[in-house]
């Protein structure tokens, strides 16, 4: 099956995809942008709304975290957001 990615946290995914139900345990695959990194997953539908759905993550390898934890604090610096300048 296949989807279009929202957004991606830690924690898990939006995704728009047909035929996925709360509850179903899925394996998800990816590239992440710019790099290009492949991520592997596993995740569990916890919510749908509208043909979107939020995965789950229950089971992440640790090169893929760190590739998500990456990708995200570089988005954040690119974006000017995630912290909070100190006086």
């Amino acid at each position: 099956m296949r989807g279009v990615s929202w957004n991606l946290s830690q924690g898990g995914m939006q995704v728009e995809a047909s035929d996925l139900q709360l509850r179903d345990t899925v394996q998800v695959s990816f590239r992440l942008p710019a790099s290009g990194v492949a991520v592997d997953a596993l995740g569990s539908v916890i919510w749908a709304n509208e043909g979107r759905h939020g995965i789950q993550f229950t089971n992440v390898g640790a090169q893929s975290q760190q590739s998500i934890r990456s990708y995200i604090l570089e988005l954040e610096r690119r974006l000017g957001i995630g912290t909070m300048p100190t006086e």
